[in-house]
């Protein structure tokens, strides 16, 4: 393991081999050091590609597709421009085989960048914010190169970094990417009181990011015995522990800790992970592995959607020619839930769009059904809860009408009666 203490004595193209590909950290794991000066250096390497996760900073632009060209699991965050502008692959498949494509070789990994943290209590150091595929990655690719970032917090993980795999090592103080909060709306605010209303004591969590999820993690804030084993871990799980709803001691996996795949958080979320041996990152092939979340007997999914169709089926990925999303970890969650012994598959969503449409449809506008029917237990928007367990196609489409938005319930019962149901 060779240190370059100025990144700038780390000349890239001396290293990276034309047609590589690499890849990175997703989230606040995204190594922006080594990502600007690939970018840099683009041409000087030559065509590669890039396989590429959820990005917050936009770093990667489509001007950078000249020499770059990124393929993904998703269009997620500021990748949904890359996608817009055509220049963006797609992979179509489940968050839980995306470490099994890497280990296979399906999707080819010939270098990766990880940012690290500085050295921890036992002088090691840690992926701090992102695991989700880093360690397969590590072991496949043939180039590893860290940035230490002193602005990363020190975390625990399923096993120690693999230090011996990696061959350069720069230092940095780069800022952490992250999403600004945002306030929930009234609507948002109803839909969380709903779901409340539904986890039971004692369950563990999966949720999303966004101010719809935060708010309903606010709203469980009176639950007591929660734990959490989800894929993004965010700043909404602070207050769940301090307000003491978080503690883990009823999970049947991994008791009295929670487990994530990659953070999305600034300072704030820096400090309470820093050490902290109540959390823990583990690479994607654990938290969505269906043979781990079977184990999970209480599993409470909560997950989004841009519209569920009067069937209940859920497309989270595609409206009209905008794609803006991803298959992800959402049917991972959603089939182990609504399968598992006392579990719950709720998809939570505003019946309004912001372009003042119905999200309770009566045929899917996309191409895409993400959830299948089969895997959805419970549907709530602000007007309600619809609770699909056990009904007929009939009356799931009723249910789900009544739960619309009131000025589309005459609209959608007709166009659904008049499918035959």
């Amino acid at each position: 393991m060779k240190k370059f203490g100025n990144h700038d004595a780390l000349r890239l193209a001396d290293h990276i081999k034309p047609g590589s590909v690499v890849t990175w950290g997703q989230g606040s794991g995204e190594a922006l050091t080594l990502l600007e000066k690939l970018i840099e250096e683009r041409a000087d390497i030559g065509g590669l590609e890039a396989f590429v996760g959820l990005s917050l900073s936009g770093a990667l632009q489509v001007k950078h597709t000249d020499f770059i060209k990124p393929y993904s699991y998703g269009a997620l965050g500021t990748n949904q421009r890359l996608k817009q502008a055509d220049v963006l692959s797609l992979y179509p498949c489940n968050y839980s085989a995306v470490c099994g494509h890497i280990r296979s070789g399906r999707f080819a990994v010939d270098t990766v960048f990880v940012q690290v943290s500085p050295p921890g209590p036992d002088g090691s150091h840690s992926l701090g914010y992102c695991s989700d595929f880093q360690p397969v990655s590590m072991n496949r690719a043939s180039l590893v190169i860290a940035e230490i970032n002193h602005n990363v917090p020190w975390t625990y993980m399923d096993a120690p970094l693999d230090e011996s795999r990696i061959d350069y090592v720069v230092e940095t103080d780069h800022p952490i990417p992250d999403i600004p909060a945002k306030t929930p709306s009234p609507g948002e605010t109803q839909i969380a009181a709903n779901v409340g209303d539904l986890v039971p004591e004692g369950a563990t969590l999966q949720y999303g990011i966004g101010a719809l999820p935060g708010a309903i993690v606010k709203a469980l804030s009176g639950h007591r015995n929660l734990g959490l084993h989800t894929g993004i871990i965010s700043e909404d799980i602070i207050g769940l522990v301090q307000s003491g709803a978080l503690n883990n001691s009823r999970k049947a996996v991994y008791p009295g800790l929670s487990i994530g795949t990659f953070c999305i958080g600034g300072k704030k979320l820096q400090q309470f992970l820093h050490c902290n041996e109540s959390f823990q990152l583990h690479p994607a092939s654990s938290t969505h592995s269906p043979a781990n979340l079977s184990l999970l007997n209480n599993l409470v999914a909560i997950n989004s959607a841009l519209e569920v169709d009067l069937f209940g089926q859920v497309n989270a990925e595609q409206i009209g020619d905008n794609y803006l999303g991803a298959i992800g970890g959402q049917v991972d969650f959603m089939h182990a839930a609504a399968t598992g012994e006392h579990g719950l598959a709720i998809i939570a969503l505003p019946a309004i769009s912001g372009s003042g449409q119905s999200r309770i449809v009566a045929k899917l506008n996309g191409p895409y059904v993400t959830t299948g029917r089969s895997d959805v237990d419970i549907v709530v928007t602000e007007f309600g809860v619809a609770d699909l367990r056990g009904r007929s196609s009939h009356q799931r489409g009723l249910l789900l009408c009544d739960i619309a938005a009131p000025e589309y319930r005459e609209k959608l019962k007709f166009d659904f009666l008049a499918q035959g149901f």
